[in-house]
């Protein structure tokens, strides 16, 4: 094993017990699901890299090829659809915040509210397409 191998255990063991430690907290603080979803999102997903990173030490070329393809899936039909469900679930709601100038902290947000809305969809558009370019190199 190499010395980043080691790092991405360590990494990988920190992660497994913090995850659940971030969990039970935000239930005890009695946040929405949904909330504590997406403030953990990315934990998960540097845990399953790390995992990936320190299998792929171990796992034959051919095995990782297969771990990939399943990972990819499971990041797909766990991680980022419940992502995007819940972006059309909060969109109506965040429509009409977006249209109440009193809403915003700053009255320039409020005027430049359009453009942010641009740059977020351009944004969610360019992250679709790379995680189509991920697809196409995984499943090639």
């Amino acid at each position: 094993m190499t010395s980043h191998t080691l790092f991405f255990l360590f990494v990988a063991f920190t992660l497994l017990i913090l995850i659940p430690f971030f969990v039970i907290r935000d239930l005890k603080r009695d946040k929405k699901l949904t909330d504590i979803f997406i403030s953990n999102l990315m934990l998960l997903v540097i845990f399953l890299v790390s995992i990936g990173e320190v299998l792929r030490t171990i796992l034959s070329t051919e095995s990782m090829y297969n771990f990939n393809q399943i990972l990819f899936l499971f990041i797909v039909i766990f991680l980022v659809s419940p992502a995007i469900f819940i972006l059309f679930y909060h969109l109506n709601s965040d429509i009409k915040i977006f249209s109440n100038p009193k809403e915003y902290k700053y009255y320039w947000a409020y005027k430049i509210r359009y453009v942010i809305l641009t740059i977020q969809t351009v944004l969610f558009i360019i992250a679709i397409y790379r995680f189509y370019l991920m697809y196409i190199i995984v499943f090639k």
